[in-house]
């Protein structure tokens, strides 16, 4: 490494590799076991969905078979593949978690990779839960310095970001050196990809599962000795300069004294993109003032949020459950017939029950509003007009599931999608996670 100056790739690496669960101060420490649970029962939820059947049936034509286990399934795969099926499983109803300030989805690319490499080789909870937050922190941190323009110009970014996250995660397990470690950085880079424009279908899924799998085999690249860029990030054609702004000016990265990106991390308590999380909370506090509304009660509906929900959610004829996550009209209409939303309620047989509603809706972008603000206003065919509007307390744009709000998702998650777990075990084994000699226990509670 003597050619290489102190650069944002080399200090990114350094730190992945020191970095100790002793420096972590306690608040980050319960923010990464909070992420951990909700990413557990992410993926046990959508293990089941008809998406990743015919994602597992895919890749088995394709030699994936193999001795890794997938979460919550019978089937076994080739150690990529099964990093790849986790990933996927955990985003498919969109329930996953965001960092408010990139847009990310951390959890997701992340933990896929350390699950999976931990299924195949010893690793202890306590050094799987501290891969987890490193590579989450790493991508937190590539995902700050490239925002907004990243994201603005349509890359999909926790798949883009994600695949350093989940590199950085599976290169400490390995314990790779900062050599290594800069290699796998670099490998990640050159396979950094996902478009926005895939939102809406399975490709979007998709996209964070490639980022799991792919940032496995880059560290798997870089410790069998294959060397990339060692200077991935900044080089003039490197990751900054070409989905970014232009260069790559590092923050500082945490520390026993510093912020931790895993804090700002929150809990979605909708299956559905985070845009459309204000107008579900104006409609539901329409529900609590009014009752639900019988369709043919309703004259119009009219919504107003913010231009980028309008931009990327307005889809007033969603063609499934998965385009239905991304639809401002049925997030509205779902919620003002029934009261609720959640994962039954953004399936293929919900899309057909909002449609009539639904297509009463109509969506005003409104650059009055901020992000995680929402109005809705419903016209009545008896002459009432009913109006509602989300607006969060200072201090409250970015709100939170709590523990008990994490165990309740948590137990729905796993009646969706894995009613053989015991729930109750394997959230007392996931919380303490810390304590377990070896992960392969907790990965064996799951399966059926």
């Amino acid at each position: 490494m003597d050619d290489l100056l102190e650069s944002p790739t080399l200090a990114l690496a350094r730190w992945a590799v020191q970095t100790q669960w002793a420096e972590v101060p306690e608040a980050a420490r319960l923010a990464t076991r909070r992420s951990w649970l909700n990413w557990w029962g992410c993926a046990l939820g959508g293990a089941a969905d008809p998406q990743v059947d015919r994602l597992v049936a895919a890749l088995r034509p394709l030699g994936a078979a193999g001795s890794a286990p997938l979460l919550g399934r019978s089937e076994r795969l080739d150690l990529p593949s099964a990093a790849l099926v986790h990933a996927f499983a955990s985003n498919i109803l969109d329930f996953d978690d965001t960092h408010w300030a990139t847009a990310i989805h951390p959890a997701g690319p992340v933990a896929s990779a350390v699950v999976a490499w931990s299924s195949q080789y010893p690793c202890s909870g306590a050094d799987a839960l501290l891969a987890f937050l490193l590579g989450m922190e790493v991508e937190c941190a590539v995902g700050m310095v490239v925002s907004p323009a990243h994201y603005a110009k349509g890359w999909h970014i926790t798949a883009s970001c994600g695949v350093f996250g989940a590199a950085a995660a599976v290169g400490r397990l390995m314990q790779l050196d900062e050599n290594r470690m800069v290699w796998a950085l670099g490998h990640a880079a050159t396979q950094a990809s996902g478009l926005v424009a895939s939102l809406g279908s399975s490709a979007k899924s998709l996209n964070i599962a490639h980022a799991a799998r792919n940032g496995l085999l880059a560290a798997q690249y870089a410790q069998a000795g294959l060397s990339a860029s060692t200077a991935v990030l900044e080089d003039r054609f490197g990751f900054g300069a070409l989905m970014g702004e232009g260069g790559f000016a590092l923050g500082k990265l945490p520390g026993a004294d510093a912020h931790w990106q895993v804090e700002d991390n929150r809990f979605k308590p909708y299956p559905c993109g985070f845009l459309l999380h204000p107008t579900l909370k104006a409609c539901l506090a329409l529900v609590q003032a009014h009752g639900v509304l019988a369709a043919d009660a309703v004259a119009q509906i009219t919504l107003r949020v913010t231009p980028l929900a309008a931009t990327r959610a307005n889809r007033p004829q969603p063609a499934d459950g998965l385009q239905a996550k991304l639809s401002l009209q049925h997030a509205a209409a779902i919620m003002l017939l029934e009261g609720q939303a959640g994962v039954r309620r953004f399936t293929d047989a919900a899309v057909a029950q909002s449609q009539s509603l639904r297509a009463k809706v109509q969506v005003l972008a409104d650059e009055g509003l901020s992000q995680q603000e929402s109005a809705v206003e419903v016209q009545l065919h008896r002459g009432a007009l009913l109006q509602a509007r989300h607006t969060p307390a200072p201090g409250e744009e970015h709100p939170s599931l709590d523990d008990t709000g994490l165990a309740l998702k948590f137990h729905d998650l796993l009646a969706h999608g894995a009613p053989h777990c015991d729930a109750d075990r394997l959230l007392e084994q996931i919380r303490a996670t810390e304590q377990l000699a070896d992960l392969r226990a907790l990965v064996g509670l799951t399966l059926s």
